[in-house]
């Protein structure tokens, strides 16, 4: 519930505050009347990524290889989580600027429809990432999915109106910094499932990967045990850090390059920028 809760206050943040940003300048430049076409194109990517999610995973339901199907699901989400949390630390310093500018080019040219259009693409885009980041962890926990993400963007909805109508200082620039390496810890740990997910489909159908998929580690932990990685404390970090209590070979290679070469971007990302 954790990680699905992480990437939904993140991403749900991300959408509230674009939206935000267009309605504050919207009223500054007396264009007030454009707000119920962005707060309508806004539902539109609401509604258009819930579909999309629903879609997916009745698609799944259906599908016998289950875990080729997962492993397919982490490979696509994690590249393109990557992409966003560094297209945000590279860009996001004048996000407020460039929401503007586009909001000005887009009356000027299009007018309602731009705006109906802008809100639709804010909002949908942010949501169609957060189900393809979610779907490998949805196939997995539904039920913890579904509360995750629920209470994530409760709170980014709630934190994007606390810093916008209540004057609530936020150090922004800190929030992306500091939940984008969370996110690449829990990229990771994706990352990581899909492989073992890959493995266990390999070996159904008598692909044989060894020494890639022998074991470096196994930890005598009863599944019963809060500290297994199906139990109460280790079900957490595994959706978290990718914690498990058996790993296999390539599995620890990916999974642990990838969350150094996710940190090491991340810091060349922000190392220029005050936070």
């Amino acid at each position: 519930m954790y990680a699905q809760l992480l990437i939904s206050l993140r991403e749900g943040f991300e959408a509230a505050l674009l939206i935000t940003i267009v309605l504050s300048y919207l009223s500054r430049s007396g264009w007030r009347r454009y707000n119920k076409y962005l707060i309508l194109g806004g539902l539109g990517g609401v509604l258009t990524s819930i579909l999309f999610g629903l879609v997916a995973y009745n698609a799944y339901l259906f599908i016998e290889e289950k875990e080729l199907v997962e492993a397919i699901g982490a490979f696509i989400a994690v590249p393109i989580l990557t992409s966003v949390i560094y297209w945000m630390a590279k860009r996001g310093k004048r996000l407020r600027e460039k929401v503007e500018r586009e909001v000005e080019t887009r009356i000027t040219k299009k007018g309602a429809l731009g705006i109906l259009s802008l809100g639709f693409v804010f909002v949908f885009r942010e949501g169609l990432e957060t189900v393809l980041f979610l779907l490998p962890l949805l196939f997995a926990k539904p039920f913890n999915t579904a509360i995750g993400v629920w209470l994530g963007i409760i709170l980014s909805l709630g934190l994007a109106y606390s810093i916008f109508q209540l004057g609530y200082r936020l150090n922004i620039r800190s929030f992306f910094y500091f939940t984008s390496i969370l996110l690449v810890l829990v990229a990771s740990g994706i990352l990581g499932y899909g492989v073992h997910e890959f493995i266990e489909y390999g070996e159904e159908v008598g692909w044989s990967i060894e020494p890639w998929s022998n074991y470096i580690f196994k930890l005598d932990i009863p599944t019963n045990n809060i500290f297994h990685n199906e139990g109460l404390i280790g079900g957490v970090l595994a959706v978290l850090i990718g914690y498990t209590t058996e790993m296999e070979l390539i599995r620890f290679i990916l999974q642990v390059g990838y969350l150094i070469l996710g940190l090491i971007l991340i810091w060349k990302a922000y190392r220029n920028t005050p936070l």
